[in-house]
């Protein structure tokens, strides 16, 4: 096998990596996602239970207790979305560094082999012009 075949085979294997980089880029900006749509939900669903107690005159001093004891689980739960946003940025944030790596060694890797294809090609021509230079010598 010819060199530029060696590092063709070895550009494409840097090029699938860079693909594999890029799936978990866009699964992890998924898990972001659905998570801040889950923050969103949960936001509003404490607003909804909150808002008899903003309202003058919506609710008895019991019922505005429990209200209040069930909206502070809520933000608990919110403050727990919160972190595992975080945790999903930095991880998507991770992901694409992984990407960035495996995109420039992938170009690297086709620009190598595209260099030693076209010099394969060059010496290719080369001894083609000197077999037609050659050929008026032998007659």
């Amino acid at each position: 096998m010819k060199k530029s075949g060696r590092l063709q085979r070895i550009a494409d294997l840097s090029t699938t990596a860079e693909q594999l980089a890029a799936q978990a880029v866009a699964r992890a900006n998924d898990e972001v996602g659905r998570i801040e749509r889950q923050a969103r939900d949960l936001e509003s669903y404490r607003d909804e239970y909150l808002r008899p107690l903003r309202e003058a005159g919506g609710v008895g001093a019991y019922q505005a207790q429990k209200l209040r004891l069930f909206v502070g689980k809520i933000e608990e739960a919110l403050a727990l979305l919160r972190r595992k946003l975080a945790l999903a940025e930095k991880q998507r944030d991770h992901e694409q560094q992984l990407w960035l790596e495996q995109r420039r060694r992938a170009l690297m890797t086709n620009k190598v082999a595209e260099r030693a294809r076209a010099e394969e090609e060059v010496l290719a021509e080369r001894a083609l012009q000197r077999e037609i230079d050659d050929r008026p010598r032998r007659n």
